[in-house]
């Protein structure tokens, strides 16, 4: 049993779509990822995922992975996260961010809902594109790594 219905789950992933527009976002974001889930069963999966940055220190991040599960099957898990950049105008090196969201493992025709907490390190945030390393808890363990492609927006184009 997790912990939140699936109504409270809705009104929640409603909330914060609107608490952050994608439509004013400056810059957008394409991931590869792989994911490790150290949960009854475990989860190896792999997947794509897209995020809108503003220009302060939010990023919105639905991703989704497929993949096997320690029994065999074949499993599936949706992220959506809000990250809060530590240092947003960073363009090299190393960054560290922060987030939280909705995570939902489905497994054969059962799908579970969980809360989501995520800290992550990324290599050159400011750049065209770096890769991530992601640490969280949410059905689970979680360790993802990963790479981002980021085009910024052309203001007044």
């Amino acid at each position: 049993m997790s912990w939140c219905s699936r109504g409270r789950t809705g009104a929640l992933l409603g909330a914060a779509l609107a608490a952050a527009s994608p439509c004013r976002a400056q810059v957008r974001e394409t991931q590869v990822w792989a994911l490790a889930v150290a949960s009854q069963p475990a989860l190896y999966a792999a997947g794509v995922g897209f995020a809108w940055r503003d220009n302060q220190r939010s990023r919105i991040a639905p991703a989704l992975a497929f993949g096997a599960l320690g029994n065999g099957r074949f499993g599936v898990r949706a992220d959506f996260a809000i990250h809060f950049l530590l240092d947003p105008y960073k363009r090299d090196g190393t960054a560290i961010y922060g987030g939280g969201g909705l995570t939902a493992a489905v497994a054969g025709s059962r799908v579970t809902p969980y809360a989501l907490l995520v800290l992550g390190a990324e290599k050159n945030p400011g750049g065209t594109g770096g890769s991530f390393i992601e640490i969280g808890v949410g059905g689970g363990v979680r360790l993802a790594i990963g790479y981002r492609w980021r085009k910024s927006n052309a203001p007044g184009r």
